[in-house]
């Protein structure tokens, strides 16, 4: 079975069982995400960062030439800001009369951060963002990953290709 079918079989589960019991739509996703998590057979990604926008790289750089002999850059007042709405992903799959059959994909599709600037996070749909790559910053948890001085230079050598 892959990742897609799995986890389409825990959300209809999940979905089944809330229907029948009349579980809040909360507690339906705290419930998928929290089995899904503990998968040991698979190894979802969380919260990926696809992207920073102007104003936190702006914030990145200045902090690492500012202590430069310093082993990672500081990230405090940095944010994973939701590209979706996770509420309204929430509704989506299960506010209706059936399971989605394609809930991986809506799911998935709907689970990117981008690293911002803490006031940045009720705008980050209006303002601009440059792309990266999620594996850049690799799997962590739902906090600002720390930047090592080695995920600082991809940051920036993937800023510089996708400008160039």
């Amino acid at each position: 079975m892959d990742k897609a079918t799995y986890f389409q079989s825990v959300y209809e589960a999940q979905f089944a069982l809330g229907k029948k019991i009349g579980a809040a739509v909360s507690a339906q996703i705290l419930a998928l995400e929290a089995f899904i998590q503990c998968s040991a057979r698979w190894h979802f990604r969380w919260w990926p960062i696809v992207g920073i926008t102007p104003n936190a790289w702006s914030t990145l750089q200045h902090r690492a030439m500012e202590k430069s002999s310093v082993s990672t850059v500081n990230n405090r007042g940095l944010i994973r800001a939701h590209r979706y709405n996770r509420e309204a992903r929430s509704r989506l799959l299960f506010e209706r009369e059936a399971p989605l059959p394609d809930a991986w994909h809506i799911y998935e599709s709907r689970d990117t951060t981008i690293l911002a600037l803490t006031e940045e996070r009720e705008k980050i749909n209006d303002s601009g963002w440059l792309a990266l790559d999620p594996n850049i910053l690799g799997q962590q948890s739902s906090a600002v990953p720390t930047i090592t001085r080695k995920r600082f230079a991809a940051i920036q050598i993937a800023l510089r290709r996708e400008t160039a």
